[in-house]
C-alpha cells in the first residue's frame, strides 16, 4: 500500500523510546500516511517492537534493507531510495510528534506546490520543542535555543550553518528522489543539512512556525541540541578555539561533499556559490574572513558570526 505520505522511520537500538513515538504516529490527525520502518541492526528489542506495530496496524511496514549497519545518514538515505509516495517525512525513533505534525506540514507543502508546481524540489520543516529524557519539555523552541533563523532559506548561508531539523521535514518526491540518487552517506555529516542544501540549490524551502515535534534530548543522540545558551556557547568558543576551527572546517568539508555529489548536475549559480566558498579556504586569514562575511556565507546569529571572525 502506498499512501500520499510515507513516514520514514529509521531505528537503531531505540527500544526505550519507540513505544511513545509509535503511539504518536498512530495518533496523527492526517489519515493518508503509511510508515516505512527500517532497523539498522539493533541489539535491543527494537525489531520486536516494530514487528508488533506491523502486525497491529497495516499502515506500518518494513523496508527492504534492514540490519545492514548503515549508520544514521545511511539508513535515512536507504529509506529515501525506497520511498514511493508523493511526499516523504523523516522520523527519528526517540521523538514524539504533535497530532498535527503531518497535516500542518502537508498544508504548507500543498501551498508551495500551488505556486511552484510538484516538479520543483520542495522541503517543508518546522520548529520543535526540546524535551528531556523523560519527555518533559525543557525548551519550547529548538530554533530559539540554537539561535537559528528560519528565514534563512538560500544556499550560501546554508553552506555554513544548517537550520533544518530532520525530524520535522516533509519533502515532495522531486526533492527526495533527487537527494537520494546523488548523496554519498559516507561523506554527508548530517542528512538533514544535505537535504536543506539540496532544496535551496534546486528548489524552495518552506517553514511552519510551530513546534510540531518534541525533540527528545538524551545521552544517546547522534547529534543533539546544545544544552547551553548562545552566550554560554560564545564564551566557551573563546576558550576552545580548536573546537570552533573544527566546526568551520566541517563547513568546507560538507560543501565539498555537496559539490561532488551533484557535480555537473548542480545549477550554475549553486555551483558558483560552492566553488567561491571553497576558494576562501586558501586565502590569508584577514582576507578569508572579510570575503566570507561579504560573500554572504554568514552564520545565523551574532555569537556564531563572531566565532567565524575569530576562528575562520
Amino acid at each position: 500500500m502506498v499512501s500520499e505520505i510515507e513516514v520514514l522511520l529509521a531505528v537503531c537500538n531505540g527500544a526505550r523510546w519507540l513505544p511513545e513515538q509509535l503511539r504518536s504516529l498512530r495518533e496523527q490527525d492526517d489519515p493518508a500516511f503509511t510508515v516505512l520502518m527500517q532497523d539498522d541492526g539493533s541489539a535491543d528489542p527494537s525489531p520486536a517492537l516494530l514487528e508488533a506495530a506491523a502486525r497491529e496496524d497495516p499502515r506500518f511496514r518494513f523496508a527492504r534493507e534492514g540490519g545492514r549497519h548503515l549508520g544514521a545518514a545511511g539508513n535515512f538515505f536507504s529509506l529515501l531510495r525506497q520511498a514511493e509516495a508523493p511526499y516523504a517525512a523523516l522520523c527519528d525513533q526517540d521523538d514524539v510528534w504533535v497530532r498535527s505534525r503531518l497535516s500542518r506540514c502537508r498544508t504548507a507543502m500543498e501551498q508551495l506546490e500551488a505556486v511552484h508546481g510538484p516538479d520543483t524540489p520542495l522541503l517543508v520543516h518546522s520548529d520543535c520543542a526540546v524535551a528531556d529524557a523523560e519527555g518533559r519539555v525543557i525548551h519550547d523552541s529548538f530554533m530559539g535555543l540554537q539561535g537559528w533563523d528560519p528565514a534563512v532559506r538560500t544556499l550560501r548561508p546554508l553552506l555554513v550553518q544548517n537550520n533544518v531539523t530532520g525530524c520535522t521535514v516533509l519533502m515532495n518526491r522531486a526533492l527526495y528522489t533527487l537527494a537520494a540518487v546523488h548523496a554519498d552517506p559516507r561523506r554527508v555529516f548530517m542528512h538533514d543539512w544535505f537535504l536543506a542544501q539540496t532544496a535551496a540549490a534546486f528548489g524552495v524551502i518552506g517553514y511552519v512556525d510551530a513546534p510540531l515535534v518534541h525533540y527528545r534530548q538524551h545521552g544517546d543522540n547522534a547529534v543533539g541540541a546544545s544544552r547551553q545558551g548562545l552566550l554560554a556557547r560564545g564564551l566557551r568558543a573563546l576558550t576552545h578555539g580548536d573546537e570552533a576551527r573544527a566546526r568551520i572546517a566541517l563547513t568546507y568539508d560538507q560543501t565539498q561533499a555537496f559539490l561532488d555529489a551533484f557535480a555537473d548536475d548542480l545549477p550554475p549559480e549553486a555551483r558558483r556559490d560552492c566553488e567561491a566558498y571553497l576558494a576562501t579556504r586558501a586565502l590569508p586569514k584577514f582576507r578569508r574572513v572579510r570575503r566570507v562575511q561579504r560573500g554572504g556565507w554568514r552564520m545565523q546569529n551574532r555569537t556564531a558570526r563572531w566565532g567565524q571572525r575569530l576562528f575562520g
